[in-house]
Parts: C-alpha cells; structure tokens; sequence
C-alpha cells in the first residue's frame, strides 16, 4: 500500500491548492511544504496549525479505532470493532468501487452510498468481508444504525455487533448538551443565571 497522506498533503488537496499556494498563503516556502507532504522534514505543531489554517482546515481529535478478529467456521475470519465511528461528509455518501476479482468479475464492483439500497447492500458486504480500512473509510456509524435491522448479515456476526450498536445508542440515556457551550455563554452575555437541565431518573 501507498504511504499514508500527511494531514497538510490532505487539507492542501481538499481545498484546491497548489504547493506554491499554500506555502504563499502561509508564509513559508513551497519547499518546506514538499519536504513536509514527503515527510523529509517534520513541522512544528504551530506550523502545521498555520498550514492547516491557509487551507481552511483544522485539527481535530479522532478516537483510534480497534477491531477483534473473530473465526466462525462457516464465514471464515470476519471484525468487530469496539464501537462505532463516522465518516464525514460526502465521503459517506459516495461512490464506492472495489475489485471485481472479489466477486469473479473483471470489472469493479460500485455502490452508490447516496442510494439507501446500494448503501445497505454495500454494507452487507463489507461487515462481512471488508478490511478495517475499507470499513473504516466508508462505513458511517449513523447511517449504519439507521438500516442495522434491515441488514440481511450471517447471524453470528450480528450476534457480535449487536453490542456495538446498542453502546452507540446508549447516549439518548445521557445529561442534555450545551451544544458548544451556547446557551451558558449567552446566559452570561444578558446576565441570566443558566441552569442546565438534569437527566430525570427513570421510574420502576
């Protein structure tokens, strides 16, 4: 496989920039950010944010993901992760193509994951015989559990899944949110005391 894209080589490309612009735009030189994208020089945190900045992007903190290798003696080797995770937009809804040689085809195989159907058949595909990269990369957690019941899946596999989704779930359980701290910050902006909502325990 190739080397993985370095975060300024990613932002770089997602926003349409050459190496020559994003270095003007920086204030660095087109060189430096070469040596950067090749991973010949290694920035400085705050470099990297200054890039990331002129390509109109920034940092963001994302949970590594871990998945247990299982062996059913009907399916073979299948992955379970330890939860879910989302693939941002429109990559959650693009076109999918993988190698016909999987299916005994010469050509590739394409979903359409803006199409719910394509999107359910495709993840089928993939829960059973997908990668963690290939899962990864194209499965979105939201949109997984907006179909899971309808995911014509091996019943062990659903067995092990089940609660990965039910975890994903769970939070409906939870403390109401302050959506980035709004409703606090405006309280204090008009001088009204914010009280925030608490769970109410469930009656038995």
């Amino acid at each position: 496989m190739e080397p993985t894209k370095t975060i300024i080589e990613v932002a770089r490309k997602a926003a349409g920039l050459s190496q020559h612009q994003l270095a003007m735009w920086a204030g660095t030189q087109q060189s430096s950010v070469s040596e950067y994208e090749s991973r010949r020089k290694s920035p400085t945190f705050e470099v990297v944010e200054r890039l990331l900045e002129a390509a109109d992007a920034e940092l963001a903190i994302k949970p590594i993901i871990d998945f247990d290798v299982r062996q059913d003696a009907e399916i073979g080797q299948y992955l379970v992760p330890e939860r879910l995770w989302s693939v941002p937009m429109p990559d959650c809804f693009s076109k999918i193509q993988v190698l016909g040689y999987l299916f005994k085809s010469r050509r590739p195989r394409v979903w359409d994951l803006s199409v719910e159907a394509e999107r359910i058949d495709y993840y089928e595909w993939v829960i059973v015989r997908g990668t963690t990269e290939l899962m990864l990369d194209s499965v979105d957690g939201i949109l997984l559990m907006q179909v899971w019941e309808r995911l014509n899946l091996p019943e062990v596999i659903r067995e092990t899944w089940q609660p990965v989704i039910d975890a994903a779930a769970a939070g409906q359980d939870m403390e109401p949110r302050d959506p980035a701290g709004f409703s606090a910050w405006l309280a204090k902006e008009i001088g009204v005391e914010w009280r925030p909502v608490r769970r109410r325990k469930r009656r038995h």
